[in-house]
């Protein structure tokens, strides 16, 4: 028995059925992939965290919810973030990938305005103009991952005020 959910579209059916299609397999492709990758750093980023910490709060009678809520989980984004941030900052440059796969995306569209569509521009000395809409999306995604990094920083000085992090003290005097 084949499964009717996993069928490409009729031939017959109009273009947005095909392109929402192409975009909810490319969400849901990349939702598993970096979905099993978080999972795996917060995995890793809660056995980080010291046992002697949940064994002290179970001492003050926290329950194991409790601890995990109060103990675990702050302390534990210290250890995920790092990890989580280079998720973000790998995901961002994998969107471009998507063209490879005939998906509509920025790249796609860079292609498409810069290049020449009839051949009445071929009379100007330059008819190609992809590689200015190629570098407006360098600079674009540069600035991106730029912005990321500044949030991200901001988070990670935020999520370890008050713990004794290595040089937690000196980002600190760095971003003042």
């Amino acid at each position: 028995m084949v499964c009717p959910a996993a069928k490409l579209p009729l031939a017959t059916s109009p273009q947005w059925v095909h392109d929402t299609y192409s975009f909810l397999i490319a969400v849901l492709t990349f939702a598993i992939v970096f979905g099993a990758f978080a999972g795996n750093v917060l995995y890793g980023a809660m056995r980080a965290v010291p046992r002697g910490q949940v064994e002290t709060a179970e001492a003050y009678g926290m329950t194991r919810g409790q601890a995990f809520r109060r103990v675990i989980v702050p302390q534990m984004w210290v250890y995920a973030l790092p990890g989580l941030s280079n998720l973000w900052m790998v995901l961002i440059k994998s969107t471009p990938l998507l063209f490879l796969l005939g998906l509509q995306d920025i790249v796609y569209w860079a292609r498409e305005l810069g290049s020449t569509q009839t051949p009445r521009f071929t009379a100007y000395p330059h008819g190609d103009w992809r590689m200015w809409y190629f570098l407006f999306l360098l600079v674009f995604y540069l600035a991106f991952t730029k912005l990321s990094e500044v949030v991200l920083g901001r988070l990670m000085l935020r999520l370890t005020r008050g713990q004794a992090t290595l040089g937690g003290e000196t980002q600190r005097k760095a971003a003042a």
